[in-house]
């Protein structure tokens, strides 16, 4: 079988289940799933943080041996991955599940005080090898999408009582994340996206507070690649760094976090996504030779749901490393490649 047609035997996922369910499961019982799956490659307790931006810095010399996979093996269709947590069912007899992540970035450490503690987990978009989120129908997209809302409610409501309180019942930090390529961190071919529940809060979130808005004000219908039904916007913004970045904007949604948008707005969401995966890696492809890049969801209160696509289209160059950034391409000419690809 070539490893387009690749698919995992659904008894073979059966087999390494530990639950189909988060609530069936209970939040003990993923950390001790997890503690189970990786317990051979546990982050550094103590944590640093770079004094000149304050973000913190977890170590992991275990997880460097996720990048010796070759391209030739799928630790997914090779039926290699820790067990299952939560899954479902998704339309033409194709199944998403979620697993503890083998070289986790944040672990269920036992001590209250291990500034590393969380739980790290991959979402796995479709039994196929060739298949996933990127050009999914509208279906698939958004029963995807729906399906990480339910490990990012889960995970922020059940986080342990000493992680920051995050207001509404949420504690801790949940992140949503999905690489594509060696270039960028995609040590698996097979798609998936990653969830991360911290009890250290990234640098990023507060510098994201009210960019939704400026974005939808502020950028020129020549930004604009495409607004999908009439709820979420896909553009480039004006201050791109680097060719192809974009962003998807949700139309009027302060909600926050995922598991709070309306059903409708979480849909339009799952659309564009799925739309801006697929043209990314056409034009990346057609241009570069193949997609690297990643995409962040920025959530928590005040910045949004607000998805980025940040392509690696140009290495870092000396200057950039003192904050003057060069960008290859005018934010004109990226958009019009998108929106020839989205045609």
């Amino acid at each position: 079988m070539t490893r387009t047609n690749r698919r995992l035997d659904p008894a073979s996922l059966a087999r390494n289940t530990a639950s189909t369910s988060f609530a069936s499961l209970g939040f003990e019982g993923l950390q001790d799933v997890c503690r189970l799956s990786s317990n051979r490659h546990p982050p550094a307790r103590t944590m640093a943080r770079e004094e000149r931006d304050g973000f913190p810095i977890v170590y992991s010399e275990t997880r460097a041996q996720r990048l010796d996979i070759p391209d030739d093996v799928c630790v997914v269709c090779e039926e290699q991955t820790c067990p299952v947590v939560d899954q479902i069912h998704l339309p033409g007899d194709d199944v998403a599940w979620f697993t503890p992540n083998l070289y986790p970035i944040t672990y269920p450490h036992e001590e209250a005080g291990a500034e590393s503690r969380g739980i790290h987990l991959v979402h796995w978009s479709s039994l196929r090898h060739d298949k996933g989120l990127g050009g999914s129908d509208r279906a698939t997209a958004t029963a995807l999408l729906q399906h990480l809302a339910r490990a990012e409610e889960f995970l922020l409501h059940h986080a342990p009582s000493d992680f920051p309180d995050r207001g509404e019942g949420h504690r801790g930090h949940v992140g949503i994340v999905k690489n594509r390529g060696h270039l960028v961190g995609g040590s698996v071919q097979h798609d998936h996206q990653q969830v991360m529940l911290s009890a250290a809060v990234p640098s990023e979130p507060p510098r994201i507070a009210g960019l939704a808005h400026r974005l939808l004000d502020e950028t020129p219908e020549e930004l604009i690649i495409d607004c999908t039904d009439g709820a979420a916007t896909t553009l480039v913004p004006s201050f791109m760094r680097r060719p192809l970045q974009t962003f998807i904007v949700p139309h009027g949604d302060e909600t926050g976090w995922l598991h709070h948008m309306e059903p409708s707005a979480l849909e339009a969401l799952a659309v564009a996504l799925a739309q801006l995966t697929a043209i990314t890696d056409t034009v990346m492809t057609e241009r570069w030779g193949e997609p690297a890049w990643n995409l962040i969801l920025h959530t928590g209160p005040g910045t949004g749901p607000l998805i980025e696509m940040r392509p690696f289209t140009q290495p870092l160059g000396g200057f950039e490393h003192l904050g003057l950034y060069l960008c290859e391409e005018l934010p004109a000419t990226s958009a019009g490649r998108l929106r020839e690809a989205l045609g």
